[in-house]
């Protein structure tokens, strides 16, 4: 596949000298692949993994191949290795503070998650006991049902809201199906030079407070976002209750792994007194 190749066929050989630099390029290469492996078929239960290109070779590397002394080389072996088990004891330190922090924090969101479970829910069942085939709305003192009366409430709540658009707190407009319908004015912006009023916000209460969108030009596009709104809370119910799932999980998950002991603790240790054996020799 190299660019400028003619032939058809090809060979490939590899070359590997004894006591050069080789040996210590494959085992490079070997132990590249072997997490590249372990990674794409799942195999490796690690959360993070040192870089890759950390396999340079470091200056006491270069001396101890260089010297071809076996004592210094088995010495920097046993350093690099004494390094290297420090860092991933460094991390694992800062993943225990990290899990602490976790267990700390997720139980008080599960309870809010369960919370919004609980409001969603009883606003399911509300939406579903206010359901009739005749459409009925009420803005300020008036209901409007019947024929006609989505387009006829549609545009009393539009015109409403924005009669009340300079009212910046959040007031009852209406109510629909067992929901309260409010509205916020969102006061004037200055926008490229000159003065802006933006659209006041629409909401709906039950248990929970949602949102809508106000359509000034189309009272039809108000009562469609409306309900839209009451149709998505199966949904929204159904995701949270996912998302509490998935932290309940997270939490077990984490209870589990704190206090856990660096798993290379006595390799570690094994090493450092290993090292000073050989430094002791060399003195």
């Amino acid at each position: 596949l190299r660019q400028g190749n003619l032939n058809g066929e090809v060979r490939i050989f590899r070359y590997v000298t004894e006591g050069s630099f080789d040996a210590y390029m494959w085992q490079t290469l070997e132990t590249k692949a072997r997490f590249i492996q372990q990674v794409m078929n799942g195999h490796t239960s690690v959360r993070s993994a040192e870089d890759l290109d950390g396999g340079a070779l470091t200056y006491a590397e270069i001396k101890a191949i260089a010297s071809g002394n076996p004592a210094v080389m088995e010495k920097v072996k046993v350093d690099t290795e004494v390094r290297k088990l420090d860092q991933l004891r460094a991390a694992h330190l800062n993943q225990q503070h990290s899990i602490r922090l976790q267990i700390r924090s997720l139980p008080s969101e599960i309870r809010e998650r369960q919370e919004r479970i609980e409001r969603l829910s009883a606003d399911v069942a509300s939406r579903d006991g206010h359901t009739s085939d005749e459409f009925s709305m009420t803005v300020g003192n008036r209901v409007y049902s019947g024929k006609g009366a989505r387009e006829e409430g549609g545009a009393a709540l539009t015109q409403a809201v924005l009669s009340w658009r300079d009212d910046l707190t959040l007031q009852v407009r209406g109510a629909f199906r067992g929901f309260e319908i409010l509205s916020r004015g969102r006061g004037t912006t200055l926008l490229a030079g000159s003065d802006e009023e933006r659209l006041p916000e629409l909401f709906i209460r039950g248990s929970g407070i949602y949102k809508a969108q106000l359509n000034a030009e189309n009272s039809v596009g108000t009562m469609q976002s409306i309900e839209y709104a009451l149709r998505g809370l199966d949904k929204a119910a159904v995701d949270e209750r996912e998302r509490a799932a998935r932290a309940e999980k997270m939490l077990e998950d984490f209870q589990e792994q704190a206090g856990k002991p660096f798993e290379h603790e006595a390799r570690l240790k094994r090493s450092e007194e290993h090292t000073s054996e050989l430094q002791s020799l060399r003195h």
